[in-house]
């Protein structure tokens, strides 16, 4: 069960609106026609032309409402102009894009609610492992939110080659929300017919079984894009807050606690405080447990800005038993920063108030990088994980605990601070043990995804005290061992022609493939 905050706008009700009445035949379209930016000189664009990543970004914040102009088209190059001026021809990311842009003073509409830019997926050249892929970008477009889809071409390898990037619109579904995979998917694409609002229609592969004309690198979302099939690897999603501010740059951060319920008695209630320290501009929490009753929440807010949600779930309908875990995931919207905190947790039975779980705080921050040229700067998510325990022996489990830090595309993706802390001065001591760190560029959010985690890359086997005089800090150093994923590199379609080693191959020969600034390669250094 969840609880998601939403209060949209008038603006927001407007898209709605569009993307319904837009829709009312079988195929649904989002927007019609959609803005369609293009690189210039089609069908033969400059080779060194790399901006199908920026002429996505452009589509889907002009979808949004941003930039400048009569019409979504004439938005859409305008931001399209703005990413060009800051980036060059050079390849990018979608996301990049997105968050650059709205976080410049090009964005003179801060109060449009379309602020987070979330990816789902891999950066790195391998299939998003989604088997209902295709169903979820149906029903994001369905909300309305706005959906850039980056893809690769399979090798005979371990990975794929080549990226590009174009704009989801629609699909061969309905305009209901969707049970199932559509079979098809309509883009914009910056590489094909210079006109506006350009539809293409592709066919999705089977799930199960990709690719059946060409290589295969696993299960995914390949499409008829060219004669080699090419593979969803990820998708960057532009979605509204439900509390607009003037905050013109997000992050989302993730905490989910694991907690067990000891008593002989079936707990009837649960209830807990999940808060941060700075303005929540929307805000879900959910449950593992099966209830039919919606939670009680109350809003608690600090100088004007909502700081903290009480929630009270009742259970009473399916009351939880001895020895049985139940997992609380929170999910915040914040403006460029991530902490959060659980206090106040405890089941509640028939005639008393069970014993309070540990309460803490926990906080990273993550430097600026120095140079924001490189063409393959990007964001992620560090994903961590830690036991909760009553002893310093980590004999008597209490509770377990996974988390998810967002950094923005300028932070440092190898340089992160963790400070675990009591929410309160007089909180009891406790004892955490298990420490591990992860890095995930795609969001994992979706708690059975975020418990499932596995690919750790440092650990830390000690157990440390936190109390009212013991704050536990780490400083988790990952130099050298996380280079940038290397960016679209699109240049030109020939479908007579589609290998992406011949995209490369034109691209070196151009000398635009910049590797100057990198990262080093992950096995330079031993793992922290």
């Amino acid at each position: 069960m969840s609880c998601t905050h939403v209060r949209r706008s008038a603006f927001c009700a407007l898209l709605a609106l569009l993307a319904l009445t837009s829709a009312a035949r079988a195929d649904f379209i989002q927007l019609n026609p959609p803005p369609d930016a293009d690189k210039p000189g089609l069908p033969n664009p400059a080779a060194n032309d790399l901006r199908c990543w920026a002429a996505t970004a452009a589509n889907l914040l002009a979808g949004a409402g941003y930039g400048t102009g009569a019409t979504m088209q004439a938005r859409s190059n305008d931001i399209f102009a703005d990413l060009t001026t800051q980036f060059g021809m050079d390849g990018g990311w979608i996301d990049t894009g997105l968050t650059w842009w709205l976080g410049s003073s090009n964005n003179t509409t801060p109060l449009n609610p379309y602020k987070v830019v979330t990816v789902y997926g891999t950066k790195n050249k391998v299939p998003w492992m989604n088997a209902n892929g295709a169903q979820f970008i149906a029903n994001e477009l369905r909300k309305p939110h706005f959906v850039g889809l980056s893809i690769s071409w399979p090798t005979a390898g371990a990975q794929g080659s080549g990226g590009h990037a174009i704009s989801a619109w629609g699909d061969s579904g309905t305009a209901g929300t969707q049970n199932s995979n559509p079979a098809q998917v309509m883009v914009t694409d910056s590489d094909r017919d210079p006109g506006v609002g350009d539809l293409h229609t592709y066919s999705y592969d089977a799930y199960n079984n990709p690719n059946p004309g060409g290589n295969n690198n696993g299960n995914g979302w390949y499409l008829n894009y060219s004669n080699n099939h090419p593979f969803i690897k990820h998708i960057a999603v532009l979605s509204p807050v439900d509390s607009v501010t003037d905050s013109t740059q997000t992050q989302k951060v993730v905490g989910s606690y694991k907690i067990k319920q000891n008593s002989i008695f079936s707990a009837t209630d649960l209830h807990y405080r999940v808060g941060t320290d700075v303005n929540i501009l929307s805000y879900k929490t959910q449950l593992d447990w099966t209830t039919s009753n919606t939670p009680a929440i109350t809003e608690n807010f600090v100088s004007g800005q909502r700081r903290s949600i009480d929630v009270d779930w009742n259970l009473a309908d399916h009351p939880v038993p001895q020895a049985t875990d139940v997992t609380i995931t929170s999910q915040f919207v914040v403006p460029t920063w991530n902490a959060i905190s659980y206090s106040n947790v405890h089941f509640t039975y028939p005639d008393i108030t069970g014993v309070l779980m540990p309460e803490f705080n926990w906080t990273i921050r993550t430097p600026t990088v120095t140079d924001l040229r490189n063409p393959d700067i990007t964001g992620g998510n560090v994903i961590g994980s830690f036991d909760v325990f009553a002893d310093p022996n980590g004999q008597n489990l209490l509770g377990q605990y996974r988390f998810m830090h967002e950094y923005d595309w300028e932070q440092d993706p190898e340089l992160h601070d963790f400070v675990l802390e009591p929410t309160l001065r007089e909180s009891s001591q406790f004892y955490i043990g298990g420490l591990k760190f992860g890095h995930s560029y795609g969001s994992l959010e979706d708690p059975s995804d975020l418990w499932s985690f596995a690919d750790w890359m440092t650990i830390d086997p000690s157990i440390h005290i936190i109390g009212p005089n013991s704050t536990f800090s780490r400083n988790v150093n990952w130099e050298g061992l996380l280079p940038y994923p290397e960016r679209e590199t699109f240049t030109i379609y020939d479908p007579n022609v589609p290998e992406p080693s011949t995209v490369i191959l034109l691209s070196l020969g151009l000398g635009v493939v910049v590797v100057v600034g990198r990262k080093r390669p992950r096995n330079d250094r031993p793992a922290s």
